[in-house]
């Protein structure tokens, strides 16, 4: 028996609860458009009341405008009181105490829940979040008179019955944006050091406290709820918590709520501290927090995992979404029983959960009738005797180069041979699943077979073609598609051997480092975990940032670049870090020279190592709200864009076959120095380096996940992996071993762990990348010692495809060749923008947006065919018509105010200058029809940070020292894109830093 279900005495009141389980103040959004109290809301609160010690009904505001969501509570006013005595008499009629969450947002609130009022805060800073406003800085009367609402709230709430409040001191609320030194930088008696940011939560306690003594009432509870962490620099750290959390203890009050998503979290600040907060709670508790009840949340869905939160250091547990879907969570846990963790989609009325509430928890609402009915057909189609009309069928599913064609050859009862023609799809590259899914299909005799990992669509396509085949000779495809299949063997088998060289990851990086390392003479194998090898290599346009000031002169400047230039010629020394200076001074004299030639008339496109160095270190800055700036390490920098046209003349030399008919510019690069392989895509990387490794004796293992690294005297000696049949490998290095396993853009929780941004968003959004980018390499070297940078900088490609997220779908072109219209049909951008300035603007416009082009486009689209478009074109993602203003109507905006957005624009292009958006580059008008349009929608792109190396790929622990025998590459590194990575950058950072591994690990 634990102490679950004991009763606990409070702190300051003296009160009891009955038990240790509270249900959390959750926002249901359902309150009348003034705040008032709805009787949704008291039947939801009712029915979830009753065993649970208390229930903490969600956060009311105690001034008018602030409001952090719709539907918000309201404790404002005395009009509030007969609505809220309403509810808390609904809780306490079923046995729970009534406490009442009270807070003010501050600068969270939305002005469009408070009249269009600006917000206001402790300091004029904005918070870090899309389209944040920045607040107005509260004067002294102010703070005194939002004082007095925290106590006049106190006071409506005991008028009303509750029988405690929740000071809502968390979740970047008023109240915390006074303790933060992010948000507060006053220099006042309210601002500065801790001592005097802690001033403003202090009075609100004291105030509180205050109103119930003038009530005399002694069993009154008083809790606070606080975040223990910001991501924010600076922000608050744990220590300053609990310096908080002295001073309100001392002061005097019932309990501590922790807010965080779950109960056994560690760190958001420093992540690779993994010793949970409730340990460093309990290290670092004063005398006076001791005495003082303590409340853990996040993650507890049933009573084994309230148990361990009580067992971890928590007085008592407070339940969210487990209330959401089992509204007796409470009974349940306390009787042993299983608690419902999603709810049925037919639920809503028997749960009284209001309906805004039920449309944002979308994500914990199943169908069950629909998969009772799913399992009841499955189980029809296992008992179908499947017979085929004997033949030879050719059918065809859809690869990603349009359709594929599948022969079968079938018997009365079997499936024979299955040929797939893959030859417009593989374009040279191994692809496991033209020869693993046709063998699975004979060996089961079954299309019930998962598609492989890193190979999605191959599979599937051939799936589909073996599926159609079977229906053409007569055959169920449905039954075939749910027969069952045998079990896996299991190996238990361990594999051990020495090699010089280990590479872990299959992408372009770690290609090129295994190949530098086989022709310095080592033996190398490579482990991939995916059956397929490319990574996100094989995923990119392809396009890969060299300056080549001899082969780009050739070509003439276009509109917008001269001025481009132009300001940076302009831009005073004075702003130019020291550290890059030099570099600077050699690029103006550069500039100087150019513009000499256009006055000749000889107008080149100028270009040089200088500007893409500085282009690159300037594209990465970021500046924090305090105006600290912060750039890729400078040291990297240089050594990526000094040595970049040795990477391009190294895969040349390997048989890449760049095409120089054109200088093109990434999406996002700012400048036009795009070498682009021949062939589409970045498969010509991956088939031609795949093929010198194997030509030269090295070994790819596919299949296989690295696990740890063999560490000895502080040295990296080789690797632990197993395969997916259960293999182990027990690879011992003479040289080292490489990571170059890729980014974390696949990962949400690893998003979300660096990130608070994406606790918001990473559920909604889409990706670019391969799955195989989880940032598993990043732990292997973190607990190998190493250190990390730039976690937090997460970039979004602003064009990806809303429904996949992927990027080489629709046209993907130059941007100087086509126009972004929200939907309005407005332009908003300059098209040739960095990708986190498109990516910010596209969510500032609704999120979704479309690419406008005409006929000539396809000239220009780099990572597709004509069948491709057509297909697409069918498929609805990329949208056809024969005029503009019936492109319109297509894409739902107004035909007027497209026509004449694109005869602006098209003005500009004939003028050679953008007066709206100063457009960098002006390529192509739109005006031959057809016209098309290409929906798109930001997905996660590219994680910049990762672990830290030094210019010869060597990673460094947390002192700054290489970790012997250890070597990086690629996007699993940081340090080099900082906040932003400039399109076309990633390419020749893997190809030369996979390089400089490759040469360092075989010194």
């Amino acid at each position: 028996m634990t102490k679950l279900i004991e009763e606990i005495k409070l702190g300051l009141s003296h009160a009891t609860l009955k038990n240790r389980i509270v249900m959390a103040p959750m926002t249901i959004q359902s309150a009348f458009f003034d705040g008032g109290v709805t009787q949704e809301m008291v039947d939801y609160y009712a029915s979830r009341s009753g065993d649970a010690g208390a229930i903490i009904v969600e956060s009311a505001f105690v001034e008018n405008y602030g409001r952090a969501f719709p539907g918000a509570l309201g404790i404002n006013s005395d009009s509030k009181i007969a609505g809220l005595k309403k509810l808390a008499t609904a809780i306490k009629a079923k046995g729970s105490k009534a406490i009442l969450q009270i807070y003010h947002a501050g600068r969270m609130a939305n002005g469009e829940y408070n009249g269009g009022h600006q917000p206001i805060s402790a300091s004029p800073v904005a918070a870090l979040r899309d389209s944040a406003e920045t607040p107005i800085e509260m004067t002294q009367e102010q703070i005194e008179g939002m004082i007095e609402s925290f106590g006049h709230a106190v006071n409506r709430a005991i008028l009303a019955g509750f029988e405690g409040v929740e000071i809502h001191g968390a979740n970047t609320y008023l109240i915390q944006q006074f303790f933060s030194p992010h948000s507060n930088r006053r220099t006042d008696k309210w601002g500065g050091n801790i001592e005097k940011r802690t001033a403003f939560p202090v009075v609100i306690l004291e105030e509180v406290k205050r109103v119930v003594a003038s009530h005399q009432l002694t069993d009154f509870i008083i809790g606070y709820r606080f975040s223990p962490e910001e991501i924010e620099e600076p922000g608050i750290r744990f220590e300053d918590s609990m310096f908080l959390l002295d001073k309100l203890a001392t002061c005097g009050l019932d309990y501590f709520h922790f807010s965080m998503g779950n109960y056994t979290r560690n760190s958001i600040v420093n992540p690779e501290d993994k010793e949970p907060l409730i340990n460093k709670y309990h290290t670092l508790k004063s005398e006076s927090v001791a005495k003082i009840p303590v409340i853990g949340v996040g993650g507890i869905a049933q009573r084994s995992d309230a148990d361990n939160a009580i067992e971890q250091g928590y007085d008592l547990v407070s339940i969210g979404k487990g209330f959401l879907v089992e509204p007796t969570w409470a009974t349940k846990a306390i009787n042993g029983e299983l608690c419902a963790e999603f709810a049925d989609i037919a639920q809503q009325e028997e749960l009284m959960i209001p309906t805004p509430l039920w449309e944002i928890m979308d994500y914990m609402i199943v169908d069950s009738a629909a998969e009772a009915l799913k399992h009841q057909r499955i189980k029809e189609l296992q008992n179908i005797d499947i017979k085929f009309e004997p033949g030879e069928y050719t059918a065809y599913g859809y690869g990603h180069n349009g359709k594929l064609p599948v022969t079968v050859t079938l018997s009365e009862d079997k499936i024979l041979e299955v040929l797939v023609d893959s030859s417009k799809e593989s374009d040279g590259i191994a692809n496991p699943a033209f020869e693993r899914i046709p063998q699975q299909i004979l060996d089961g005799q079954t299309l019930n077979i998962d598609v492989i990992s890193g190979a999605t669509v191959s599979s599937q396509a051939v799936i589909d073609g073996v599926s159609n085949a079977v229906d053409l000779a007569g055959g169920n495809s449905e039954a075939l598609r749910c027969k069952a299949r045998d079990a896996v063997e299991w190996s238990t088998e361990t594999i051990e051997e020495t090699v010089d060289v280990v590479v872990v990851g299959g992408g372009g990086a770690g290609l090129s480092a295994a190949l530098t390392a086989l022709d310095s003479g080592k033996s190398v194998v490579v482990l991939e975990k995916f059956p397929a090898i490319g990574g996100n290599t094989v995923r990119t346009g392809g396009w890969v940032n060299a300056a080549e000031p001899k082969w780009q002169k050739d070509f003439p400047a276009i509109a917008g670049e001269a001025d481009y230039l132009k300001g940076i010629a302009d831009t005073p020394e004075s702003d130019i870090a020291q550290e890059y200076l030099s570099d600077f001074r050699a690029l103006k004299d550069q500039l100087a020279n150019y513009f000499l030639d256009i006055e000749s008339g000889k107008n080149y496109l100028f270009d040089s190592m200088e500007l893409h160095l500085i282009q690159t270190y300037l594209g990465g800055k970021r500046t924090n709200l305090d105006g600290a700036s912060i750039h890729g390490q400078y040291d990297l920098v240089h050594t990526l864009t000094s040595r970049a046209m040795e990477s391009i003349d190294w895969l040349t030399e390997k048989g890449i076959d760049f095409n120089r008919d054109m200088v093109d510019i990434a999406v996002g690069a700012l400048w036009r120095r795009a070498h682009k392989p021949t062939r589409p895509k970045g498969v010509e990387f991956v088939e031609k380096l795949q093929k010198h490794i194997i030509a030269q004796g090295g070994r790819i293992i596919t299949d296989t996940r690295a696990e740890d690294l063999i560490v000895e005297d502080s040295k990296v000696v080789g690797i632990k992996a197993t395969h997916s049949n259960g293999t182990k490998y027990k690879l011992n290095t003479n040289n080292g071993v490489v990571l170059a396993s890729g980014g974390f853009g696949a990962n949400t929780k690893m998003l979300q762990k660096y990130n608070n941004y994406w606790n918001e968003i990473a559920d909604d959004i889409k990706t670019t990348n391969s799955p195989a980018l989880i940032g598993d390499g990043i732990e292997i070297g973190e607990k190998a010692g190493a250190d990390v940078v730039g976690m937090e900088y997460i970039q979004l490609m602003p064009i990806g495809d809303p429904k996949s997220g992927a990027l080489l779908t629709g046209l993907i072109v130059p941007p100087e060749n086509f126009v972004f219209v929200n939907k309005q049909g407005k332009r908003f951008v300059d098209e040739c923008e960095s990708r986190d300035v498109l990516s910010n603007s596209f969510f500032d416009n609704g999120g979704v947006i479309y690419m406008i082009a005409d006929e000539e486009i396809r000239k220009t689209a780099a990572n597709t065919t004509y069948e491709t478009i057509e297909r697409e074109i069918e498929e609805g993602i990329i949208i056809k018509a024969d005029s503009i203003e019936e492109l319109a109507e297509k894409i739902d905006v107004s035909p007027a105010e497209l026509s004449e957005t694109i005869r602006r624009y098209n003005s500009y292009v004939d003028e050679g200058r953008d007066p709206e958006f100063h457009k960098g580059a002006l390529g192509l008008k739109v005006e031959k029809a057809p016209f098309y349009a290409t929906p798109r929608k930001p997905s996660v792109h590219h994680t910049m940070g990762g672990l830290k190396i030094d210019t010869k790929a060597c990673v460094l622990d947390k002192n700054g020292l290489p970790i012997p025998g250890l070597y990086a590459a690629g996007e699993i590194t940081g340090g080099i894109h900082a906040g932003n990575r400039l399109g076309g950058n990633a390419l020749i950072d893997i190809f030369t830093y996979g390089r400089i591994a490759g040469d360092s690990v075989s010194e």
